[in-house]
């Protein structure tokens, strides 16, 4: 029974094999017995065309149609929609639907504005295994069909790849003949698989720097008895495989039976001879008559054309003369047999050509959701997933890829051949602290030296030309030779030969694609490397590559790889909009990150209403009550868990001088939660005025010894004053309540004044030192601090309020809140600045249950416990905010989950941290810029309906994955 079955299979199935050779054979044979000898002719035709050309070039092009009957367009450039337009009045006119071609070797963007580029050959050749390849030669297809394209003059399959010039290099695959033929294969039947003609191409001495000639550059020498062993072995592997066509222009070749070189395109031996007969080649040839033009000599007008179609090239680009070509054609045809055989040998090629990629019944190209279609989610994901996969690390003898520790170092990037600010040093900014300097020409080097310490991590990206790179590589070695280096090279790895075996090399290839951010990522861990080198260096042979791992830190990523809709978090960008437009706040910060991958990362609006200056990620905003969280409250968890205090135990334990107080019986437990009774505010800063005058005694135009504390720009605080507010708040009132009953939740800042002297007392130092040696350094959130300007130039930070009673002034990296600028800026409630990607990497380490970035910070019952609900009539853990379900205008979206805490901050800022969907949030903004008053921010729920939008991308992304 089982064999009749596959029987009846194999049965099935040649009869539907025959039936579709059987459908072309029919087409073909009904058009071509249409065909007169004239438009026989036309379809050998390929007329350059592109719809940014003038409408009298359009109008002349499609009487032109009419008359000749093209068989094919080649596009030189356009945009998507223009180009449809364009393609669907042209196809309309034409009496057999023609073939549409391109230069698509990384993409339509290669020819097309507003499309997608891929990664060039090089790139491709840097992977591991040929699959990605094989994928995006299938999404270029893809791509290329949506707009009625149908062959890609692409891959170039040359090995004669130059050991200087970058950006010619990133054209070939590899130097390296059989890794050439692979890449350049699964490359092809990416393309063919999906209804694209693939047409190999040399890539020609123009595009490698030279004039056009017959150098070795564009020579393809073989012995014609050994095909398989010189150049032309990755050219035949093509063929051996299916290659649908190939460009004969600028190829020339040497035989062991002729002396000298022989342009390929004009020989008959070649195309006829040796690739459609020797080695079997049944695919199209195509020839570019401009260029057979300039190798043939003078010829008559026509008989360039004619000598291309009498060597045996079937599709001839750009005619030179159409009426005369057509003429000496005709006149030919009829004087030899042998051309008429050959005319109509070629037509019925380019006629199931056309069959095999749908021709055979065109219809019109729709343009609805075309942008979209173009740049669908998956082709987004496969151009990052290529990037990630090609990034090589060389070498890595200390094991210094990727950096693990970041505090008490000092790192310094050297850009060479390329001005500081660049994507690659933004991205190193992301993970510490970068001190950016930019080597343009050897004489850079001088002032360097004087600013560098034998401690400096160097961070080296090579950007160059071979001549500046020769200049500098000794001073690289030197480098390398007393500091610990990591070289990052952007161009052809070839040149890595002139630099030596440093301790620690990556090989990016290219400064495009979005590569800078990857190799930024894997010097720090964000991502492992897993590239090849495709070429053979000195450092390495091809085919190698070091393998490194990710260190737990971000990943910048997209939304889709952590199941996220990408359409949908870009209607954040409507909430932020209406936010600035409604003078909720000038400007905003806004970072989504989940599974540990920052998948969104915008700004919005500009510094204040009047300076246009706009936010940008490194924008430092006064993070105001996250401070309660972010600072005082790390210094708790960490008392708590090491057994320094113990949370159930009042206060005054601890701090003796409260036991002559009214909080003397203050449990800390009940301080964390707000429910200890205390003040929600008092406005200490009056009684350092009269008559809205400051008090000699408190205050002083210019710092001393006597006015150490910077309150505002040109106002300093006593040395005195945090005594003297310890003091007001020892003293302070406290909430009445009815005997023998609890406080209720009663926001506070009071509390936290406490922690601070609480902290500093045991752990015997001022809170922002522990802090920064034990959190911030360690995690790299460098901009993450109390006082700004000593690290910041004013111009990264985001003005608040100008201060009418108080400070008088504007207040640009000063403390908004009054009671934390009386104390200098550093307090426990209020003072702490951040940007959101460093904040980011504390709601991380919090999500993670106390590990960032190899470091276990706190145990993870000690994250557990802070950070769930203490009590049944109050949303509050210890320290934390949490969500309110029952009020839809509560902190939160509603779809938080139970799990998720946070804390939101008066100058407009929020951070949370949702376990159940892996995710941190963080807005940021300066909504109390220029008056504190403006709550437009708050009565528009703009903070939690950007919380909705996240998680509605997640559902959106679920509903549309599960279909």
């Amino acid at each position: 029974m089982l064999k009749k079955s596959w029987l009846i299979f194999l049965l099935l199935t040649g009869f539907l094999r025959v039936s579709a050779q059987e459908l072309k054979t029919k087409w073909v044979d009904s058009v071509f017995q249409t065909l007169s000898p004239e438009e026989k002719i036309g379809q050998l035709f390929m007329i350059p065309v592109s719809p940014y050309t003038s409408p009298g070039e359009i109008d002349e092009l499609k009487r032109q149609i009419k008359i000749y009957h093209f068989g094919s367009l080649f596009i030189t450039r356009g945009g998507p929609e223009s180009h449809v337009s364009m393609i669907n009045q042209l196809q309309a006119l034409s009496k057999v639907p023609m073939l549409v071609a391109m230069n698509a070797e990384w993409g339509l963007g290669q020819t097309m504005d507003s499309t997608m580029k891929f990664q060039k050959p090089l790139v491709l050749g840097a992977l591991k295994n040929d699959s990605l390849i094989y994928a995006a030669g299938s999404e270029i297809a893809r791509q290329m069909k949506l707009l009625g394209i149908h062959i890609n003059f692409a891959p170039h399959a040359d090995i004669d790849m130059p050991s200087e010039n970058s950006s010619i290099a990133l054209r070939y695959f590899s130097n390296d003949k059989k890794r050439v033929a692979t890449r350049a294969v699964a490359f092809m039947k990416g393309l063919q698989d999906h209804g694209i003609i693939a047409c190999a191409k040399h890539l020609p001495s123009q595009e490698k720097g030279g004039k056009e000639n017959t150098s070795q550059h564009e020579v393809l020498s073989f012995n014609s008895n050994r095909l398989d062993t010189l150049d032309f072995y990755p050219y035949q592997q093509l063929i051996n495989e299916g290659l649908g066509g190939m460009l004969t222009t600028h190829l020339h070749f040497s035989a062991e039976e002729k002396k000298g070189l022989v342009s390929a395109s004009i020989s008959e031996i070649f195309i006829s001879e040796i690739l459609k007969k020797r080695i079997g080649f049944k695919g199209l040839t195509f020839t570019e008559i401009p260029y057979l033009q300039s190798v043939a000599g003078k010829l008559k007008p026509g008989d360039t054309e004619l000598l291309a179609f009498s060597v045996g090239n079937d599709i001839l680009i750009s005619p030179l003369k159409t009426r005369d070509a057509v003429k000496k054609i005709i006149k030919a045809i009829k004087k030899n047999p042998a051309l008429k055989n050959q005319l109509d040998v070629s037509v019925r090629k380019i006629l199931e050509a056309k069959y095999s990629v749908g021709l055979d019944s065109f219809k019109k190209i729709t343009t609805d959701n075309l942008t979209s279609r173009l740049h669908s989610e998956e082709a987004m994901l496969l151009q990052r997933q290529i990037s990630k996969a090609a990034v090589t690390v060389v070498r890595n003898v200390n094991s210094s890829i990727p950096i693990k520790i970041l505090d008490n170092k000092r790192f310094i990037s050297l850009s060479v051949g390329k001005e500081k600010q660049n994507e690659f040093n933004h991205y190193l900014s992301k993970y510490a602290s970068i001190d950016n300097h930019a080597l343009l020409k050897a004489s850079d080097t001088l002032d360097l030296k004087q600013k560098l310490r034998p401690t400096d991590v160097l961070i080296i990206s090579l950007f160059s030309n071979s001549t500046l790179l020769r200049e500098l590589a000794p001073f690289i070695r030197q480098l390398a030779s007393t500091h610990e280096v990591i070289l990052c090279s952007f161009g052809n790895p070839l040149m890595l030969n002139d630099v030596g075996e440093l301790p620690s090399i990556i090989e990016a290839y290219t400064e495009e694609d979005e590569i800078p951010k990857i190799a930024a990522q894997i010097i720090f861990g964000g991502l492992p490397a897993e590239g090849v080198l495709p070429v053979t260096t000195t450092l390495l042979p091809v085919n190698e590559g070091l393998n490194t791992s990710r260190f737990d830190r971000f990943e910048y990523a997209l939304p889709a790889e952590v199941g996220m809709d990408n359409n949908t978090l870009d209607k954040i960008k409507l909430i932020a909009s209406e936010a600035i437009d409604s003078g909720a706040t000038p400007g905003c910060s806004i970072l989504v990150a989940k599974d540990g991958k920052i998948v969104y990362e915008q700004t919005f609006g500009s510094l204040t209403y009047e300076n246009k200056t706009p936010v940008t990620d490194e924008t430092i905003f006064d993070l105001a009550s996250l401070t309660k969280v972010t600072a005082t409250l790390q210094a708790v968890m960490f008392m708590q868990e090491k057994g320094l205090i113990d949370i159930n135990k009042k206060i005054s334990v601890y701090l003796p001088e409260l036991k002559e107080s009214n909080k003397k019986d203050f449990i800390i437990k009940d301080v964390l939660t707000h429910q200890a009774g205390l003040w929600p505010f008092l406005p200490f800063w009056a009684q350092t005025m009269k008559d809205s005058i400051h008090l000699p005694t408190y205050y002083n135009a210019t710092s001393s010894d006597e006015f150490p504390f910077p309150v505002a720009e040109n106002l300093f605080a006593s040395k005195n004053m945090k005594d003297s507010l310890w003091q007001w708040i020892i003293k302070a009132k406290v909430r009445e309540k009815p005997d023998r009953t609890p406080y209720d939740y009663r926001y506070s800042d009071m509390g936290f004044y406490m922690l601070q002297h609480l902290a500093e007392k045991i752990l015997n130092q001022p809170m922002e030192d522990f802090l920064s040696q034990n959190l911030y350094d360690p995690l790299g959130a460098h901009t993450t601090g109390y006082l700004p300007l000593k690290q910041f130039s004013a111009e990264r930070i985001a003005p608040t309020e100008d201060d009418k009673l108080f400070r008088k002034s504007l207040l640009t990296g000063y403390v908004h809140d009054q009671g934390a600028a009386m104390h200098g800026g550093i307090a426990g409630h209020a003072g702490l600045f951040s940007t959101a990607n460093d904040l980011a990497k504390l709601g991380q380490l919090w999500l993670q249950k106390g590990s960032y970035g190899g470091l276990q910070i706190f145990k993870p019952e000690t994250i557990e416990f802070f950070t769930q609900k203490q009590y049944e009539n109050s949303r509050r853990g210890l320290g934390w905010d949490k969500p309110v379900h029952s009020d839809p205008a509560g902190p939160t979206s509603l779809f938080a989950s139970q799990k998720t805490f946070g804390h939101t901050g008066f100058t407009g800022t929020c951070i949370w941290v949702d376990p159940e969907f892996n995710l941190v949030y963080v807005f940021l903004s300066n909504r109390v810029y220029p008056d504190m008053n403006n709550n437009k921010l708050l009565n528009a729920n703009i903070r939690p309906r950007i919380q909705d939008v996240i998680y509605q991308s997640i559902f959106e992304y679920s509903s549309h994955h599960q279909k």
